[in-house]
This record gives structure tokens, sequence and C-alpha cells, in this order.
């Protein structure tokens, strides 16, 4: 830890190369670096990094279009200066992040399959998911509250009070109708709706302070204030969650195939309603799942829990391939191609053609999602042997046959 023994302001820390790379491109190495050692010499500064670090994952760095000959000039810039104050083991990532490209390859991999049978439990709340489906002609973040629906500029982040109030950026709105207290409510909840389509992210801090990162193509629905005895939320989509700790509240997340039981803990869901499987992946603490049949299945940090139909599987995963996307990167690895391009057709709001045997190519890397979706393209075309083209409202991926 000899670069991290003098303290330093939160401006240092913004322009600290080493630090930049630890926000948009996380590691289990680079987290120890900064939240393990930083933090045990200056356990003072927990504040200031936090600050530094949200100052940093809200730049928007896409929309200044450099050319080729000045991403290469920046490339070699900041990998000089890297050079000169990090180890030799961490320049790989400066790499990844400052190229901005993607490293492919084909590997193979294996699945732990592990089931935990229990008597079956009352199945996922149905009528209320069965509301939640995204409009594919929507293109704003929409707000639906119970008598006003409010547009949200992208990357805002919405928060709710105890009473139920909103405040949108530096807006404050309320509520038309408030929820009334537990003792005066009928059977029936209002539920909030925010509404992320293609194209778009948000994100949200709920009335008990559980913070939600929610992706392009995503549907979330929460109370207006949550019950006494528990705080549940609906989605289709994909989110990040960071829970508010209580253990005497419990919380739960509920998709059209599972429902997800935490008391205080970091975890990311993928249950988007057009594909087969859905996943939690956990980060920090522990959770238990259960499929629509009732079947359960606790799992670990570091940890991917898979539902697809009655089957449940646990992997043990890199949790940034799954959570990378809440700062504005994508990493994978041992991944379909195919799985890659719906990523990428969710943030661009396109539609890809990929015939099945090209989408089987497995490959792994990180990607900076710039605004021309074409530079990513261009990157995975010079990377695979695969090309690109625009056929109106889609793209066809093909093999290039060398000659």
């Amino acid at each position: 830890m000899e670069e991290q023994q003098h303290k330093k302001t939160a401006d240092q820390l913004i322009h600290d190369n080493s630090f930049i790379i630890w926000c948009l491109c996380p590691t289990k190495e680079s987290d120890k670096q900064w939240i393990e050692n930083y933090l045990s010499v200056y356990p003072e500064e927990a504040e200031t990094l936090k600050q530094a670090k949200e100052k940093v994952c809200r730049l928007k760095f896409n929309h200044t279009q450099l050319s080729l000959t000045e991403k290469i000039a920046l490339k070699n810039r900041i990998l000089s200066d890297y050079e000169k104050h990090r180890k030799i083991r961490y320049i790989r990532l400066g790499r990844q992040f400052a190229a901005a490209c993607l490293f492919v390859f084909c590997l193979s991999g294996t699945l732990y399959w592990h089931f935990l049978r229990e008597e079956p439990v009352q199945k996922v709340d149905i009528p209320i998911l069965a509301e939640i489906r995204p409009d594919p002609e929507q293109k704003e973040i929409e707000l639906h509250l119970s008598k006003e629906k409010i547009k949200v500029t992208d990357n805002s982040t919405i928060s709710i009070d105890k009473k139920g109030n909103i405040q949108v950026t530096e807006i404050e709105r309320k509520t038309v109708n408030q929820t009334p207290p537990p003792e005066q409510q009928g059977e029936k909840r209002h539920f909030n709706r925010l509404s992320v389509p293609n194209g778009r992210r948000s994100s949200l801090i709920l009335s008990d302070g559980t913070k939600v990162w929610v992706n392009s193509g995503t549907i979330l629905q929460f109370p207006e204030t949550f019950e006494k005895e528990k705080r549940t939320l609906y989605v289709n989509g994909e989110i990040y969650i960071e829970v508010a700790k209580d253990p005497h509240w419990p919380f739960y997340l509920k998709t059209d195939q599972m429902e997800v039981e935490v008391l205080g803990t970091s975890f990311g869901i993928t249950a988007y309603g057009d594909e087969p499987s859905q996943a939690v992946i956990l980060k920090e603490g522990s959770v238990s799942v259960r499929n629509g049949k009732g079947d359960r299945q606790t799992i670990r940090p570091n940890q991917c829990l898979t539902v697809e139909g009655e089957a449940m599987t646990v992997k043990e995963v890199d949790i940034y391939d799954y959570i990378s996307w809440i700062n504005g990167t994508l990493q994978f690895h041992e991944k379909n191609l195919q799985d890659v391009l719906r990523s990428l057709a969710r943030y661009y709001r396109v539609q890809f053609d990929c015939p099945t045997d090209i989408g089987q190519i497995k490959c792994s890397g990180n990607l900076v999602l710039f605004d021309d979706i074409n530079q990513i393209l261009q990157t995975l075309q010079q990377t695979l042997s695969v090309s690109f083209s625009h056929h109106e409202k889609t793209i066809k991926v093909e093999f290039i046959h060398k000659q």
C-alpha cells in the first residue's frame, strides 16, 4: 500500500488515474486497495472517498467523439502517466479502461448445479407483476404516481422520503394521494412505477434509504411508503440494489419467476420478461431465493443463481461481469456474443439480426459504452471475424469471409 500513504482530497482523488479506473472498472483487487487498505489508514476519509466516487461515476465521457488517432494518443498518455505510479500487475486494468477495447477468446466453463428442496410456499404475486410490461415505443424515463406522471431526464436520481414525497434532481414533487397510515389502509396499496425504456438508465433512493440502480428496458414498482411488517419491490428488467439494513424489517424483491428475501445486502437482479431465465448476483450479505414453484436456495457473495422454469442453478462468478453497467461499462467473461449484443440492443435501442452459430461465440472483455454504437461495433468487428451492416432498423451480423 505504498502509493496510498498520503491522504488525498476529493479533488486529488478524481484526478487520480487508479482511483478513476477503480470507480469505472472495479475489481476485487482494486476494491481491496481503496476500500480496505486506504480506509484502514484514513477511516475518517470514508465520506470523502464516497463523494469522489459518486462524482466520477456521474461524469459523461461519451459526449466527446474522438478520432482513432486521438484515442490512441489519449491511451498512450494515460498509460505513460499510469506506469509511473502503479505496479505492473495493475497496468492491465489501465489498458482495459483507456483503450476501451474488447479482448475476445474462446473459453470453456462448467456449471455447479445445486438444488435445495423445501415444502412449497406461496407463489409469486402474479397480479401485480402482470401490470408491469415495458412499452417498446416509450423513449423517455417515466415515473407514474397515483395521479401524476413525471418525465425524468436520463441518469437523474429520484428520492422518496418517509412520507412518500418525491424529489427528482432539484424539483420536489409530492404524491397526489398520500398513502394513509397502515391502520387506515384497506387491502389494496398503491404502487408507484418507474419505467426506464431501452437506451436510458436511472437510479432511485427509497424511503428506507435503500438505493436502486435501474438499467435499460426495466420497470420497477415500489410503494409510496413501505408496510411496517415488510418491504416489497416488483421488477421486470435489470437492477442493482443496496438494501438498507434492518433485521426487524425484511426486504422482498419479486419477479414473475422468483422471490428474493434479504435483511441487508448488495446484489443485482436480471429478470427481463422476454428472456427465458432470470438471475440473482450477490455482492455482499446473504439472500434467499424462491422460484414460482416454491423451491428455495440461499447464495453467498460472488455467486450467481439462475432460475429457468422450475430449475435453479448456482455458480461462482465475477460480480462485475453483471453489475459493471452501473458505471457505464460492459464487462463480461465467457459470455455468448448473442448475450453481449442483447445488452447492447437495450442500451442503444437497436435490433440485431445474429445467426445462431455466430451468437454462440464465447467472448470476454470490457467495453466503455460510447454514445455512438458504431464505435462499439467497430471494436467488435476488428476483434472478431464478423461484420455489422445497417438495414433500416436492424443491424445484421455476418462472418467475414477472408479471401
